[in-house]
């Protein structure tokens, strides 16, 4: 049976554009109410309580003068240091296996919109299309059908037990693989997916993994960065996945037997394919530095393509009966030294990888496992945190950092569909941290160059200078933009700071982007430039409002930039740095779409089956070698900012808008 895979559009991409446009208007983000005259006992994803922001400091700073380096060397001189190159999709998604389904579509012709919305943004922006991990503690206990599941579906869970943060067992089909194709297709997105690792797995290593593993670089091709052997390996023994002693050898032996397994019989074209160890917690004797000097590094580096580690600040499980107060740890998330602590101990492991040529990602991270906090996680606070830390990260040398989306029972997730599976599209919500990774496209911009110094006023002359640190991007070797942080939450504009940025003479003019909300503990009357994603069971994933980019006029070289609190302040320092940091105004194309209610881009599968595209080997399956299996139906694809619209030869796609 022939579906849509990975090859079948890029090609098209490249010489058609996508259509994506405004339907219907935008509903009024309004602040949430705290649930304070009653406990609230629904899904934890729209939990209403708010939090009390932390009271500002009793001597406000209000203004700082930053002479920006003119240029890498001058960064050199003042004994700061410039990222290796990053690029605008730095800070992507990691997907809970067993919600891939419900978040991205039900099939590989059934594709969520509002996904593809949120995706597009970033693309847009970006350049490129966004990093999506899938996987998780679910690619566990994980098993592939590849003659499909019983109902047709990408992937059946199967619970084992009656907790609802208890992880089930996953069967999923090659469905998966070309629903992941067809996103590709339309948002450029790029993948890492896990493998089982599980004891029963390992004991046989020739079995299921290494069918799965060529499964997914048949379909996703070179969109498949790579696969994940092991999650969280040095929990395996106190989540009695495996038994007592078990520690780094042990899984230095189990990584190389499965990756040797899935490469035999050179059962996969790329074999620069892997990724781990994905350790995160500082689990003493099973750190990163044991598993470097246990020999993994150098023994698999011809077939890594990054080394990967997961890391949250804390956590949420409470573990031995202590429960964590979200209250008690909110001002934790709302100044600098947060951002540094979380990098600072992955700064010599970063310099290890680099050294052997080999990326360094940060697979899975969020502001606390087990689901985070009622409050806190979805809070306009944590959207600075993390774009801070992204930032941080992204200046410490990671190459990629992935913020974990699970299901309804988490308070994190940047995005959440509605619990009913036949809601209206315009029903999703959006969660505060998703604004973050706009933030961080437009920093970074289209460039695939930037490379970004932490450059923040010191907090020995003023110890209230951790509420407002400062980033530097330069392309080129020239300063490009400067990202401006204000933690404070200070409505009546005691603590919003004047920054006076020194950009030379030549410059009689910049332009700021605001990340704004009236308060950290806002979660939904959010805004990026003015637009805003809408309030909870309100977002189909697209921006709403009119952009807006305030000129700041320059004098003597000396632009003064106000830093509201609390604020993101987005400085673009000169004209093609706007540009290339702005969703591009392509013509925008209409065509005939079925409304079908359920938030669903839907393609007819018989019509596919008979379309003029060849069946490759293996059911379909199209290699990274072989294109023969592309199937060549949109008739016209085309790309605006707003929405999704695509058709196919006879009207055969239906997208919901």
């Amino acid at each position: 049976m022939l579906r849509l895979a990975a090859l079948s559009l890029l090609s098209l991409i490249s010489a058609q554009s996508l259509t994506l446009y405004t339907g219907d208007t935008a509903s009024t983000a309004t602040s949430t109410a705290s649930a304070a005259e009653g406990t609230y006992t629904g899904l934890a994803a729209y939990d209403p309580t708010v939090l009390t922001p932390p009271t500002p400091p009793e001597t406000p700073v209000t203004s700082y003068t930053l002479t920006l380096p003119s240029n890498g060397q001058a960064v050199l001189d003042q004994g700061l240091s410039l990222s290796i190159a990053q690029k605008g999709n730095f800070l992507g998604f990691s997907v809970e296996l067993s919600i891939a389904n419900s978040l991205m579509g039900s099939s590989s012709t059934n594709m969520k919109v509002p996904f593809l919305n949120y995706m597009a943004n970033i693309q847009n922006r970006a350049g490129v299309g966004p990093v999506i991990r899938v996987g998780g503690n679910s690619q566990e206990g994980s098993t592939i059908f590849t003659g499909g599941l019983e109902d047709g579906a990408v992937l059946d869970k199967i619970k084992v037990s009656s907790g609802v943060t208890d992880t089930p067992l996953i069967n999923y089909s090659l469905e998966l693989f070309y629903l992941m194709a067809n996103i590709t297709s339309l948002v450029g997105a790029d993948w890492y997916f896990g493998l089982s690792f599980n004891e029963s797995a390992v004991d046989s290593p020739t079995g299921n993994v290494p069918i799965a593993a060529k499964w997914a670089q048949d379909i996703l091709g070179e969109h498949l960065l790579a696969l994940s052997v092991g999650n969280e390996p040095d929990l395996y023994v106190d989540h009695s996945k495996r038994e007592s002693g078990w520690g780094v050898s042990n899984y230095v032996t189990e990584f190389d037997t499965m990756t040797q397994s899935i490469l035999a019989d050179n059962n996969l074209i790329d074999t620069t394919a892997f990724i781990g160890p994905s350790t995160c917690c500082q689990v003493e004797g099973f750190e990163l530095d044991d598993v470097f000097n246990a020999g993994w590094l150098t023994s698999n580096v011809d077939n890594l393509a990054a080394v990967s580690v997961q890391h949250y600040p804390t956590n949420n499980c409470k573990i031995n009966g202590n429960v964590i107060d979200p209250q008690s740890i909110f001002s934790d998330f709302l100044n600098h030294t947060s951002a540094q602590a979380q990098v600072s101990p992955y700064l010599t492991n970063s310099e290890t990888v680099l050294g052997v040529q080999k990326e360094f990602i940060m697979l899975e991270t969020n502001t606390a496992s087990c689901g985070g906090f009622a409050g806190l996680s979805d809070s306009f606070g944590v959207a600075l945190w993390m774009a801070d830390y992204a930032l941080q990260m992204a200046w410490g040398n990671f190459t990629t950092a992935l913020m974990h989306v699970g299901g309804q029972n988490v308070y994190y997730n940047p995005f959440t569909p509605p619990p009913s599976t036949e809601a209206a599209t315009k029903q999703w919500t959006t969660g505060s941290i998703y604004y973050s990774t706009l933030v961080i496209a437009e920093a970074f911009g289209k460039s695939n160059q930037s490379k970004v110094v932490d450059i923040s006023p010191s907090t020995d002359s003023d110890a209230n200078n951790i509420y407002h640190p400062i980033y530097a991007i330069y392309e080129n070797d020239a300063p490009t933009r400067v990202v401006l942080f204000n933690y404070i939450d200070d409505s009546t504009g005691a603590n919003d700071l004047q920054t006076t940025i020194n950009v030379g003479t030549a410059t009689s003019s910049v332009s700021v982007r605001y990340l704004r909300a009236s308060s950290v503990s806002e979660q939904y009357n959010i805004t990026w430039a003015g637009q805003t994603l809408g309030t909870s069971f309100a977002s189909d994933g697209r921006l709403y409002g009119e952009q807006s980019t305030t000129t700041i006029q320059c004098t003597d070289g000396n632009c003064v930039i106000p830093v509201y609190a609390p604020s993101i302040a987005l400085v673009f320092l000169t004209e093609d740095a706007l540009s290339n940091s702005t969703p591009s105004a392509d013509a925008k194309t209409e065509y005939e779409t079925s409304i079908v209610g359920t938030g669903s881009a839907t393609v007819d599968k018989q019509a596919l089956e008979t379309s003029n595209g060849q069946s490759s080997s293996k059911n379909g399956g199209t290699s990274k070698g072989n294109s023969s299996g592309a199937i060549s139906r949109f008739t016209n694809v085309s790309r605006t900012t707003t929405g999704l619209v695509l058709a196919l030869t006879g009207g055969l796609l239906a997208l919901v808008l």
